[in-house]
This record gives C-alpha cells, structure tokens and sequence, in this order.
C-alpha cells in the first residue's frame, strides 16, 4: 500500500477530533469501527467506538494492523542492537548480512542508517500482503521476490544526493538483519526487546493473532476477502496492535529522550532517531515542523497513526478498519 503524506496541520485535525465524534458521527461517515489513545503527563486515556466484525464491538483491547506504523517498531528494534553493541548505524548492512546480500549497484555500500530513513534507494514501496488461499513467502522469497512471493526483488539502485525513495523493501532487509544478529525469528527479538519492555503488551507479529481482532473493510464498504490480508513482511507492516500500544511504542521514544526510567535507548540514539536526515524522514520516525514525530500506516482495510508532540510530551493514535477513514476527518476540517 502506498504511503500518505500527512503535514502537522492534517495531524491536528486528525487527533482533536476523534475522541469527540460519537457514534452516530462515525456510521454517518461509513467508519466500521476505531481506537483512539492519548497519553497526557504520563497518564493513558483510551476511546473505542463502532464494530470490530458481524454483531462484535471494538473495544480497547481489540487488535488492529498498524501497517506501516510497523516500522518504527523494526527501527527501535534495529536501535537496541545498536545499544548493546552488537551493530553501528554507518556500517553498510552487507557486512552483518549472513543467509543473503543487498545487489544492486549500490547493494555493497548501503548502510543501516540509510534503510531506516529512507535514503538507501531500494526498491518495492509497499506490500500487498496474501488472502487466505496464498502460500505464504519466507523473508528469502520476499529479499529476492521469488518463489511464493508476490512483490519485487529487493535492490539499491543509484540515488542522487541522499534522495528520499520510501521503502518497504529497505525495511525488510532489516529483518533480515535482526533475524540474522538475534539469532531468532523476527517476532521472537522484538516483542522480549521492544514490545514487552514498552508496555505494549497486545501487539503482536503474528501472522493471526489468537487475541480478538478487527476484520478490515475498504473506503467502499467492501470486506477484504478473509477478514484480512495476511502480512509475513512484518518488519514493514505486520503488526497488529491496540492504539494503546502505539501510544506507547512513541512514549518509549520520549522517555529515551528525557533519560526517564522508562527509556528503552540512550538518549543520543534516541536523538539521532528524531533526527531528519532528508523530506523530515528520521530513522523510523518522520520528523513534522514545530518537532512533532509521526508514523501512519494503510494495509487493505486498516488505517492507522501515531504522533508525539516533543514540546508537551503528548502522544496521539488512532486506528481504523475502514480505508480511507482517518484522512477524511483531516479533508473535512482544513476545508473549513
């Protein structure tokens, strides 16, 4: 799915109007179901409204794909092995790379940094995923786009100036790369280093959660065939989570960087993270005027974001089952 371009003006309208709609509001804009979450001084709030599938409610614990909102997660996970040593953000990812290499013309040369912004120029923007009948790729026949997989092969082609070239691709490579330093599968590293230490106790890598989730419909009411398409391309858009959770996942990234109790990096990784390196793409993060860091997220049938204003320490997210959802709220206040 192809990645929206959302400014801190969009992102304001999005997140002071959610929690006020009720839910007569919300069916009268074709919206199946939502979680929004907010954390204000610490303290945690969440709202729920409309319908999680056939004759079952959304409720704060029901699970949503985040899409790409999958990749600040791989980015925190990327960053913990930098923590402890094990990788350096400048090094060219080939050379921590043991079951594959990056080709291309600049395969040999392209390092960890560079996948985590943006900036390495791979291929394939974005995924698909795969309904209920596929055979399902592993992480090989994605890197390499064969076998069972339905998306391209994954390479660094030329870019000019540290080009912006957003990549899902990129952000596969990085699950290699984790799989590769960890020793363990994807899932496995992130929820005991990211997820678990964070308190986002719900989100999962499953490829089907055993918990309640949302089934996703798309912007013309139409279900996705199968409830939802199944994602082994977890790095870029595989996780399943609450808004609660994502609220978390971006106050873990605060509590970095106030050296808080709580933080999961070192400030300075934590910095170097909010850092725009090019079109206020961070590492894992995007990087808004006025320093607001961001991620949103559309998978067939799922909208979602997240974002945490560094000035007051609030942090926003709301997720949907119905495409085209959040971004209506936005259209429909800045036409005002």
């Amino acid at each position: 799915m192809n990645r929206r371009t959302f400014n801190a003006m969009s992102l304001a309208a999005i997140f002071s109007q959610l929690p006020h709609l009720t839910l007569a509001q919300h069916a009268a804009r074709n919206v199946t179901g939502y979680q929004f979450a907010s954390i204000n001084n610490g303290l945690l709030t969440a709202n729920h409204d409309g319908m999680a599938r056939q004759d079952v409610a959304v409720d704060d614990d029901t699970l949503f794909q985040v899409a790409s909102c999958s990749k600040t997660v791989t980015a925190l996970a990327v960053l913990t092995l930098v923590r402890d040593g094990h990788i350096d953000l400048d090094t060219p990812v080939n050379r921590y790379l043991t079951r594959w290499q990056l080709p291309g013309p600049r395969g040999a040369t392209v390092t960890i940094s560079e996948l985590l912004s943006h900036t390495a120029g791979t291929t394939v923007h974005g995924f698909e995923g795969y309904g209920p009948n596929d055979d399902l790729p592993d992480i090989l026949d994605v890197l390499n786009g064969s076998g069972r997989a339905n998306s391209g092969a994954i390479r660094a082609r030329h870019r000019l100036f540290c080009q912006f070239r957003y990549s899902g691709g990129g952000t596969m490579v990085l699950q290699a790369l984790i799989e590769d330093k960890a020793g363990e599968t994807f899932a496995e590293y992130v929820s005991k280093n990211v997820l678990g230490p964070v308190g986002a106790s719900k989100a999962t890598f499953a490829i089907t959660p055993t918990n309640a989730f949302a089934l996703g419909s798309f912007e013309n009411g139409q279900p996705v065939e199968g409830g939802f398409m199944r994602h082994p391309e977890s790095a870029a858009a595989g996780l399943w989570a609450t808004a609660s959770d994502l609220a978390r996942i971006f106050q873990a990234i605060l509590s970095s960087l106030n050296r808080t109790r709580h933080a999961i990096l070192p400030a300075g990784l934590a910095e170097r993270m909010i850092t725009p390196v090019k079109q206020q793409a961070g590492l894992g993060v995007f990087v808004s005027p006025g320093r607001m860091i961001w991620h949103e997220g559309r998978n067939y049938g799922y909208d979602s974001i997240v974002a945490a204003e560094l000035s007051t320490g609030q942090v926003r997210a709301a997720i949907t089952n119905r495409n085209g959802a959040i971004d209506s709220y936005a259209h429909r206040l800045l036409s005002q």
